[in-house]
C-alpha cells in the first residue's frame, strides 16, 4: 500500500452541492480533495460553540476504487437563498489516505494488504484480516477495550449467543476472532419466513436469558441518560440546521414530551443490556446466533433495547431492505418477548418514539437516506 500525506485542500464549487434542491443540510453527497474524491456515506457533527459561524463534520465514504475511507469537512454557511434553513458549504476538506489516520498510529500497519470496514475519522477504525478483526483505537484505549469486550463475551456466552474472542490487546488496538455467520441484517433480506420465524424465536429465548443475569458491576444506564443521548442529537439536529425549521420545530416538541414521561413514568428494574442493539449486532449461523460489540453492556430498562431493535426492524423495511413480513416476524417476536418480561406498553412505547427521533437527527447527516430522515423527523406521533 503507497501511503502519502492526507490530503488538505479547498474545496472546489462542485463539491459544494447541497444534499437537496428544496434544502441545503450539512452534508454533502461527495467532496472532491485535490486528486481524493469521496461519496460520503455516514458524518457525525462536532459540538458547535455559541456564535460559531463554520461547523466541523467526520466523515466515512467510498472513494472511486470502493475502498472505505474518512474524512474531515470544515463547513461554512452560504448566502441568503429560498431555502428554509441554512445552507452548508465544504470550505476546506481533509481526507486521509487508505487505511491511514493521523490520530490512529497503528491503523496503516494493521490495515497493511487488508480491507478497513469501519472508519470513525480520528476516533477507531475496524480491519477485516484472513483470521481476525483487528479494533485500532487511540493510544492508551486498548486494554479499556479488551476488558469490556471480554465482559461482554462471558455475558453473551451465558445466555447462549457466541461472541467473537479477544486475541490479542496492545495500547491502540484489539485483535477479536471471527464470528461465523450473516448479520440478521443480511439474513432478513433473503431468508424464509419460517427459517426466519424460528431465528427470532431462537434470539427472544436467548435475550430472556441475557435479562435474567446478575452483573451488578455493570454501568447503569438511566432514563436521565437516555435523555442526554436523545437532546443532544436534538440539539446537533438544529446547531447544523440538519432539518427545515417547522420540522424541526415539531421535533423538538414531540422529543420534550416523551423525556417527560421518561424521566416522569415509573422505570423498571433495570436488566443486562447491550445498549446498541441492532440488527448488525446478530450473527445467524445455522441453529445459532452470536452478538457483537457488547462493549457497550449496561444496566438499563429492559424497553432500552427492546425498543431499539424494533424500531431498527421497521427502518429495514422503510428502507426496502426487508420485505414488511419479514420486518413483522421480527417485531411480533419483540414485542411478545417483551410482553414475557413485563415491560409495560406505555414504557415500550415511549422508548421506541425516543429512538425513533433520535434516528431521524442521525440519519439527517446520512445523504442517502435524507429522505427517510426527512419523513420521520416529520411524523405526527
Amino acid at each position: 500500500m503507497t501511503m502519502s500525506k492526507t490530503s488538505t485542500s479547498t474545496v472546489d464549487e462542485k463539491s459544494t452541492a447541497t444534499v437537496d434542491e428544496s434544502f441545503g443540510g450539512p452534508v454533502p453527497t461527495a467532496v472532491r480533495c485535490g486528486d481524493d474524491f469521496l461519496v460520503i456515506q455516514r458524518a457525525w457533527p462536532h459540538e458547535r460553540q455559541p456564535g460559531d459561524a463554520g461547523a466541523t463534520l467526520t466523515v466515512e465514504g467510498r472513494d472511486e476504487q470502493g475502498r472505505l475511507r474518512a474524512g474531515r469537512l470544515e463547513l461554512t454557511q452560504g448566502g441568503a437563498t429560498s431555502s428554509p434553513g441554512p445552507v452548508w458549504q465544504v470550505r476546506a476538506a481533509q481526507i486521509t489516505p487508505p487505511g491511514s489516520d493521523p490520530k490512529l498510529a497503528g491503523l496503516a500497519a494493521a490495515a497493511e494488504g487488508h480491507t478497513v470496514v469501519v472508519h470513525r475519522f480520528g476516533k477507531r477504525a475496524v480491519i477485516a484480516r484472513t483470521a481476525d478483526y483487528v479494533k485500532v483505537v487511540r493510544a492508551g484505549r486498548g486494554p479499556s477495550v479488551a476488558e469490556q469486550a471480554r465482559r461482554g463475551r462471558e455475558l453473551s456466552q451465558a445466555s447462549g449467543f457466541a461472541a467473537p474472542e479477544v486475541l490479542t490487546e496492545a495500547a491502540d488496538q484489539v485483535s477479536f476472532g471471527i464470528l461465523a455467520g450473516q448479520s440478521l441484517h443480511e439474513v432478513g433480506a433473503h431468508a424464509p419466513l419460517e427459517q426466519w420465524t424460528a431465528t427470532w424465536q431462537l434470539w427472544g429465548h436467548h435475550w430472556q436469558v441475557l435479562t435474567g443475569l446478575h452483573a451488578p458491576d455493570l454501568a447503569p444506564h438511566t432514563p436521565e441518560d437516555e435523555v442526554r443521548v436523545l437532546q443532544r442529537w436534538i440539539g446537533l439536529a438544529e446547531e447544523f440546521g440538519a432539518l427545515p425549521p417547522r420540522v424541526l420545530a415539531g421535533l423538538r416538541a414531540r422529543a420534550d414530551r416523551v423525556c417527560a414521561v421518561l424521566l416522569g413514568g415509573e422505570a423498571q428494574a433495570p436488566v443486562v443490556s447491550h445498549r446498541d442493539l441492532h440488527d448488525k449486532q446478530i450473527l445467524a449461523d445455522g441453529a445459532s446466533l452470536g452478538l457483537l460489540d457488547f462493549d457497550t453492556a449496561a444496566l438499563a430498562e429492559p424497553a432500552l433495547d427492546l425498543a431499539n431493535l424494533w424500531v431498527h426492524a421497521g427502518l429495514r423495511a422503510d428502507q426496502h431492505l426487508w420485505s414488511h413480513e419479514h420486518a413483522e416476524v421480527a417485531r411480533e417476536a419483540i414485542m411478545g418477548l417483551a410482553d414475557q418480561l413485563d415491560v409495560e406498553p406505555e414504557r415500550f412505547e415511549t422508548y421506541a418514539a425516543a429512538t425513533r427521533l433520535r434516528l431521524a437527527c442521525l440519519y439527517a447527516f446520512r445523504p442517502a437516506h435524507r429522505d427517510l430522515a426527512l419523513a420521520w423527523a416529520d411524523e405526527v406521533v
